[in-house]
This record gives structure tokens, C-alpha cells and sequence, in this order.
């Protein structure tokens, strides 16, 4: 699809879907990994492992998240990371 062929309402969608996608890695990178994170490991694989775990241990998060606040009749996608 070219971006002349986009209609307005579909870019509006795709554009709140990428900050989703940018809120997600805020927060894996600031608030699960700490603003100083370093992967220990000194080989791609155990890199790519890391990253990995990273991603798992967010989606149980997530998904404990998304099953409380659904059982209690919110939205998901409204409720923060993190403590105020």
C-alpha cells in the first residue's frame, strides 16, 4: 500500500498502535531493565537469549495485568506499568 492510498482513519489506528509498541519499550528498557541495563553475556546467542527472557518476563507481566484489570472491568491499555 502506498501512502497516498492510506485512508485517514487506518493511519490514525497505525499511529496509535506504534506508540503502543513505543510505550512497551520504554517500558522493558526503564522500568523492568533499569536506565543502566547491560546483557552479560559476551556471544550473540546468550545476547539474543537475554533479550528474550526480557521479552517473556514482560508478557507475564502483561498478561497477569491484563487479567486482573479485565476481571475488575477495566481497560487494559489504560492501566500504568508502574506505582504513582
Amino acid at each position: 500500500m502506498y501512502p497516498q492510498h492510506a485512508r485517514a482513519a487506518e493511519l490514525a489506528a497505525l499511529y496509535h498502535q506504534r506508540w503502543e509498541i513505543e510505550n512497551t519499550l520504554d517500558e522493558i528498557k526503564t522500568h523492568q531493565g533499569d536506565r543502566r541495563l547491560v546483557l552479560r553475556s559476551q556471544y550473540p546467542d546468550g545476547v539474543e537469549q537475554e533479550i528474550y527472557g526480557f521479552l517473556l518476563v514482560h508478557h507475564a507481566l502483561r498478561d497477569v495485568m491484563h487479567q486482573a484489570t479485565h476481571e475488575a472491568g477495566f481497560d487494559p491499555d489504560r492501566i500504568p506499568s508502574t506505582a504513582s
